[in-house]
């Protein structure tokens, strides 16, 4: 009881100490995998970011370049410095207007416009280009200070573009500034695809280009880039698009700050799924290794327990072989006495086997005085026949009453034979018998019986060479028992006839013996092959002739077996093993 109750308690500690370590270790597991996936997801949008940078960077810069190099060219055609020698200035500013629309048209911009060193407008092709335009930044300075000049406007209509100007010389003097600006709308289109915000901010923090999502959220961008959000930060979000990550890169070229938003959705849901399979992973593992600890505890709760088991086996076994030798003493004993008994019921059991065949052969002998009586009676006859024919010299009758004599005598002999054949005690074991050998020496003891009771047996002819495996005396035993009972049923019932018939296949030979007689009550049919066992009156009969049967077709490996017949009367059926012919055992040892 006392090492149960401490199996019980190391078991309840290790099973708490393990389920600590457990929820320590899982709860270490979600941490660590919540984390690696927000790292992994920050990396996929910073490089999918950068990628998507690098490549609008490059489309913006590749699709302005064509317009920053129009400015310089054209400034240096011939047509533009006649209209400094034009001396009339009407002529002067047509060839102006027809010049920046030249450059508009073949160019695809959105205005080409000249102007004055003073900022004043002389010609421009649509009307987008103003003077106040490029007094507000660095077009004109530029210009005016002989270099490139680019920036980013805007139009009354509110359309943006980026302009270049260039410097018009004549006679080595700044005569005129020539812009030209660059339409955004393409690098916007190349933008609309893109679910995420776009767009790209100047110097000044004005919003120059984007795409229509980031458009739709200039305000918020704004708001945001305000409050001092880089590359790091959230922008604020709307309960429609969700929380943006903004990346940024810088393009010298024009001065601009490309941005893109990425949604963080991504973060989040690769921390949730890395959280929840970090967290099902350390349920199945943890779970695992409960099993197996309970598998353990178990098995060292088992192998306790045989130990113990054993142990007291052991003493168990000690004292079970004290007292096993005491028993085996005392079952020598019983053992040697058990052995004579039986010995003396074996040989008890022969001694009763061949009483009642003497007790059968006493019943029948007044039937068998009267079938030596009959042939002595002839034999007397035929001798004194004999006799007097030899007196008359008659040879021939004499010859024929010796004949008749002989087999009278032969018949005697043969009866004689039979009955001390039947009389003698059998030898064990079988062997390959004349089945019509046997049913004739059977009918020939029991027919005296049946001829003096009026009862006629009937018998069908047995096949020739049909041979059974038994014993000669024990089948001719067993089938005297059987028609002899056979006759007492027809006896009793008022029955007239017995009859034998005989049926063979390839294997066996089944013999059935029927009568008229009253049949086999159901509640003795198990009974009738029991030793002792009859229906008959005191002191007719022992009880024993159908158990003897039983047992001797038994030992040949046979069966015999009791039922009813329609009509009337019982069957009794004996199947016995067939042998072959001799004929055919002698082809066979050939």
């Amino acid at each position: 009881m006392l090492i149960r109750k401490s199996l019980r308690r190391n078991s309840a500690l290790q099973t708490t100490l393990y389920l600590a370590v457990a929820t320590l270790l899982g709860g270490l597991a979600v941490w660590s995998a919540a984390s690696l996936g927000e790292r992994n997801a920050r990396a996929q949008l910073a490089l999918h970011a950068d990628e998507t940078l690098e490549l609008q960077s490059d489309t913006i810069v590749g699709q302005l370049e064509k317009y920053r190099l129009i400015p310089g060219l054209m400034a240096r055609r011939a047509d533009i410095d006649a209209l400094f020698l034009a001396a009339d200035p009407d002529q002067a500013d047509a060839v102006a207007r027809r010049l920046v629309f030249d450059m508009t048209a073949l160019s695809g911009a959105v205005d080409a416009a000249l102007f004055l060193p003073s900022g004043r407008l002389i010609a421009n092709a649509t009307g987008y280009l103003q003077s106040t335009m490029i007094t507000q930044n660095s077009l004109l300075v530029s210009a005016l200070q002989g270099s490139l000049g680019r920036a980013s406007i805007s139009g009354e209509n509110g359309r943006r573009s980026y302009a270049f100007s260039s410097p018009v010389r004549h006679k080595g003097e700044i005569a005129a500034i020539l812009v030209v600006a660059a339409p955004l709308e393409s690098i916007e289109q190349t933008w609309a695809l893109s679910v995420n915000p776009i767009f790209a901010l100047n110097r000044s923090g004005q919003l120059v280009a984007g795409n229509l999502i980031a458009r739709m959220r200039e305000p918020e961008i704004r708001l945001a880039l305000l409050k001092g959000a880089d590359s790091d930060a959230f922008l604020a979000s709307s309960t429609t698009s969700g929380a943006y990550m903004a990346y940024s890169r810088s393009i010298p070229a024009m001065d601009w700050q490309l941005f893109v938003l990425e949604p963080t959705d991504l973060i989040s849901a690769s921390a949730r799924d890395n959280t929840l399979i970090a967290l099902l992973s350390s349920l199945l593992a943890g779970l695992a290794g409960f099993v197996l600890l309970v598998r353990r505890q178990e098995a060292d709760r088992q192998r306790r327990a045989e130990r113990l088991a054993a142990i007291r086996l052991e003493r168990q076994v000690r004292d079970r072989t004290r007292e096993l030798r005491l028993a085996n003493a005392r079952l020598e004993i019983e053992v040697d006495e058990r052995r004579t008994a039986e010995n003396a019921l074996l040989k008890a059991q022969g001694e009763l086997v061949q009483s009642a065949k003497l007790a059968a052969i006493g019943q029948m002998s007044a039937a068998l005085a009267h079938e030596y009586n009959q042939p002595l009676a002839a034999i007397r006859s035929y001798a004194e026949n004999a006799v007097q024919f030899l007196a008359r010299g008659s040879k021939e009758p004499v010859r024929d009453n010796l004949q008749r004599i002989g087999g009278l005598v032969e018949r005697m002999a043969t009866l004689s034979t039979t009955l001390k054949s039947f009389a003698r005690r059998p030898r064990s074991g079988s062997s390959d018998v004349l089945l019509e050998t046997v049913m004739r020496d059977s009918l020939m003891l029991a027919g005296h019986k049946a001829k003096e009771a009026g009862i006629v047996i009937k018998t069908e002819p047995v096949p020739d060479a049909l041979m059974v495996r038994g014993g000669q005396v024990r089948l001719s035993q067993v089938f005297v028992n059987l028609i002899s009972n056979a006759v007492d049923a027809n006896i009793q019932a008022g029955g007239k006839n017995v009859f034998v018939e005989v049926a063979a296949d390839d294997d066996t030979v089944r013999i059935d013996v029927l009568d008229e007689g009253t049949g086999i009550d159901q509640e003795i049919n198990s009974s009738i092959f029991d030793p002792f066992f009859t229906t008959k009156d005191v002191g007719e009969g022992l009880g024993l002739g159908l158990s003897i049967a039983y047992n001797i077709i038994h030992d040949f490996g046979g069966t015999l077996t009791a039922r009813n017949r329609n009509g009337g009367g019982a069957v009794f059926s004996v199947t016995l093993p067939r042998a072959l012919p001799m004929a055919s055992k002698s082809r066979a040892a050939e």
